[in-house]
């Protein structure tokens, strides 16, 4: 297997996409190219999805690293590096269960699909993973395929209160981290642990890794990682750690290839 100089690691929304953005720019397509001449393997490390990554960096598929699902299901070249993590059936469906009584919504992501209840079809009618291919509907739990990779609060004016709740009930057994405005996953791993797997599966020092974020989800890959960056919006929580700022994504990480 081939060693790498380094590995990068970024995250999606908020820096490979600034808020508000749906499409990669052509120049971090050209960036993964320099990458791969420099040396450097380039993994996106995302909360997102497995199969809402994918077609989002299509040219470029078989050349990066997905970390999908905050470090659940991490894919190369089209097939899994290491075994799925994920949570209980059961404990995913009382989960679930708990999330509705609070006045929240689960996004259930899946091996499979990403699965939401039948009732918060109007609800998130106006989410764009709605229009999606991958999405499924459920009556009952039982009709959710595949193995519970993690869930994913979709909350509605209440993030704090149904948040804090969800810490004290499963904080201690699952990372419980903030992913937008209203919304925070819950899973059995984290980007940080990602990291680390990744760095090892192809040799590269820990030393010589470096990551970019901007959310709560990231911290752990942030302080995993030889440098960790923040971008220039990150969430305020996130800028009171003690990374470093960057203002442009592109430009540190060929600064970082010219070393």
């Amino acid at each position: 297997m081939h060693t790498y100089a380094g590995i990068v690691f970024c995250d999606v929304d908020g820096t490979i996409l600034p808020h508000g953005e749906r499409t990669v720019s052509s120049d971090f397509f050209a960036l993964v190219e320099e990458a791969r001449q420099a040396d450097y393997l380039v993994c996106i490390s995302s909360g997102r999805f497995h199969e809402a990554l994918l077609p989002l960096f299509s040219p470029v598929s078989s050349k990066v690293v997905f970390s999908a699902s905050n470090g659940c299901r991490v894919l190369y070249q089209g097939r899994e590096l290491f075994p799925n993590q994920g949570i209980d059936y059961s404990l995913a469906e009382q989960i679930t269960s708990s999330l509705h009584d609070w006045g929240a919504t689960a996004l259930i992501s899946t091996t499979d699909a990403i699965c939401l209840p039948t009732v918060a079809r109007e609800q998130l009618k106006a989410k764009s993973y709605l229009a999606k291919g991958y999405t499924r509907f459920f009556d009952t739990f039982s009709e959710v395929p595949g193995d519970v990779l993690q869930i994913t609060a979709v909350c509605d004016g209440n993030l704090s209160t149904v948040l804090a709740r969800s810490r004290e009930a499963w904080g201690s057994a699952f990372h419980v981290v903030t992913t937008g405005k209203e919304m925070f996953d819950i899973c059995p791993t984290s980007k940080g642990i990602s990291l680390r797997a990744i760095s090892e599966h192809f040799s590269v020092p820990i030393a010589h890794t470096y990551a970019f974020g901007d959310d709560e989800n990231d911290i752990p890959m942030l302080e995993a990682a030889g440098k960790g960056f923040i971008m220039g919006n990150a969430h305020q929580g996130v800028k009171d750690r003690e990374f470093e700022h960057c203002h442009d994504l592109i430009g540190t990480i060929r600064e970082i290839l010219a070393k």
